[in-house]
Parts: C-alpha cells; structure tokens; sequence
C-alpha cells in the first residue's frame, strides 16, 4: 500500500517513452488564467484562485494524459507529477483547506483544495467544458474513503425555471451520478475490476510520462443557459479524507466555451484497439487508419471547439487520410465504420 510508505517518494522526472515532455507554467496571473480558461462564445471577468503556490498553472506539449496547451489544477504540486513515471509515489501537503462543495458530493471533509472562480456572459444556450481527471489514489483505494474528486459547480438563472445554485455539471457521461472521483470512474482494485464507468478509464499503471496511476478519457461538463445573462463558475479539485496522495484536472486551453449545440467531437471513444492512429502524433502530411474487423465507410475530422475541417481528404482504398494545410493543433477523427462509430484524438506536431 502506497500510504504506509510516505518517508519513501521517489521524486523521478524522466520521461523514457516516445512522449515529448510536458512543460508547466506554475502561479500564471489572473490574466493569464482568464486568457487560458476563454473560449468562443463568452466573456469571461473577476476570475479569482485560492490554492497553495505550486498547485495549478498551465501545461505544454505531449504525454499519455495530456496533449497540446492547457491549465492544470492539483492537490499537490503539479512540477512533481509532470514528466515522472507512474512507480513516482507523490504526496505534497499543501497545508490549506477542501472545500464545502467537495466535502458535500464526496461525503467526507476534503483537504487540499484548488479552487478558480470566474463570472462568465454566454452568447449562445450552452456553456461547455473539456476535462480530464486523474490520481494517485488509483488503483489501490478504491471504494474506499479516500475518494479524491472534482467538480464544476455552476451558480445563475436556469433557461427552465429559477436559478442554478453551485449546481454541479461535471457528471460522470450517460450518468446521473453527480461527481467525478476516483470511485466514480476506474477499473476496480489494481485495474482488475469490477468496473464503475470504466470506459472512461485508462490505466496508467506502467506509465512513464504521467505519474498518476490513472486518469480519466477526455470529459464534458454541459448545461444549458439564458444568453446574456451573468454566471457564476466554480472550480474545484480537494483530496478526500485525508492529504496524501495528489489528484489533477487538466483543461484544454480555450476549451470553456458557449455553443448553440453540444458538439460531440471532442468525447473520444475508449481505446478497445479497434482502430489506431499511425503516426501520432504526427508531423507528416498523411496518416493511416487502421480498423480491426469493420470497414470505415467516412471519416470526418473536427478540431477541439467542434468545428468540423473541411480541407483533409480521406482515401478508402488506402484507408489513408490527406491532412494538406490543417493547422498544428488537436483534432478529433470521427470514423464511421459498418460496425458504428469511433472518436480518436489526433495531435499534428
């Protein structure tokens, strides 16, 4: 057990797989947060953090949990989880409060808590958010009390009747279940089962480029909204029951946005190995699919905000796809086979 072994972090930051590094940008501004958090639709004002220094900033470049740009929020210190393997045992105390809103879905006091708040203007009926979520407390804890979680509670006028009020949006997807944890989502005890949502679960057990032992698929937090009107948004990561052992949400930059749909472009499918990627992420101009017992009937791709590419060509007798002058930047391929439909994240360096 990880927990009795707290004089013993091993404090490794190589990175020994095909992954580039990740760099951090630790205590941005506020500007520079509201830059980062701002995507299309909105306007965001009075962003406010309190969390211990060291416990969130902004991430760049490739690993197996996190691609491209983006804003980190930990229970720990997020320059010791970045670019160490998963054998890393990581465990800052960061000395400052949870947060009610963790110790209510949670159903114990949390600790160490990071929490950004902001005031938001929708221009269109839906606020978005692209997440991922991942911990230390995977595998060995679950179901357990130690259930380290997340939230994006949402405070205004609701388009049906009266008003959000910390209402929370980050559920668990195709669920009713109003948190995302450690015991919401993972494979069981050592990622031998049995299963809660785990489809959205990716084991990071031999991991060399992230030290959480898992983390979660590409998430989406929605709700519906009046244009125009004033929101109030909170985020929040704490530790659960105790301080040891760090938890992470990681933002795509720009990814809080407000739509007139909920795209779906950015839910990547579940790696079952029915279709790969190769290279990726790539540099070249051209990349291949390969799907495993079905035949891919169109392939479409769609950049991180849901806006579809029209300029990348897709050659069924090669099962190859033609990226010509799409930007560098993440995309999402939408494959349609005989068999039904796959996501899969595509990072062009």
């Amino acid at each position: 057990m990880k927990k009795n072994y707290l004089s013993f972090l091993l404090l490794i930051l190589g990175l020994t797989n095909s992954y580039s590094q990740l760099t951090t940008t630790v205590n941005p501004s506020t500007a520079d947060l509201t830059n980062y958090f701002q995507g299309i639709g909105l306007t965001i004002s009075n962003l406010t953090v309190t969390a211990a220094p060291g416990s969130y900033g902004f991430y760049s470049g490739i690993s197996n949990m996190a691609f491209g740009n983006g804003i980190i929020m930990s229970t720990g210190q997020i320059n010791n989880n970045i670019n160490s393997p998963s054998s890393a045992l990581f465990s800052a105390n960061n000395q400052v409060a949870g947060d009610p809103i963790i110790d209510a879905i949670a159903g114990n006091l949390s600790y160490d808590g990071c929490v950004i708040e902001f005031d938001c203007v929708p221009t269109n009926s839906n606020l978005l958010f692209d997440y991922a979520f991942g911990s230390e407390e995977y595998n060995e804890f679950i179901e357990t009390s130690f259930n380290d979680a997340f939230a994006i509670v949402i405070s205004g006028p609701n388009p049906l009747g009266g008003n959000y009020n910390n209402t929370n949006i980050a559920f668990v997807p195709g669920t009713t279940t109003p948190i995302v944890s450690v015991n919401s989502i993972n494979n069981g005890t050592s990622g031998a089962g049995p299963c809660q949502n785990c489809s959205y679960y990716i084991d990071n057990t031999n991991g060399t480029s992230i030290a959480y032992d898992g983390f979660t698929s590409g998430l989406q937090g929605t709700v519906s909204v009046t244009i125009g009107q004033s929101y109030h948004i909170k985020i929040v990561i704490a530790d659960v029951a105790d301080r040891i052992y760090d938890s992470c949400i990681m933002f795509l930059a720009n990814s809080f946005k407000s739509m007139p749909n909920i795209p779906t472009s950015i839910l990547e499918s579940n790696d079952d190995n029915t279709l790969s990627i190769y290279p990726n992420p790539t540099s070249a101009n051209i990349v291949h699919i390969n799907v495993k017992d079905a035949v891919v009937k169109t392939l479409e791709v769609y950049s991180y905000q849901g806006k579809q590419i029209g300029n990348s060509v897709f050659d069924k007798t090669t099962n190859t796809l033609q990226l010509n002058t799409t930007a560098k930047g993440i995309y999402f391929l939408h494959v349609t086979t005989n068999k039904g439909k796959i996501v899969k994240k595509l990072v062009i360096e």
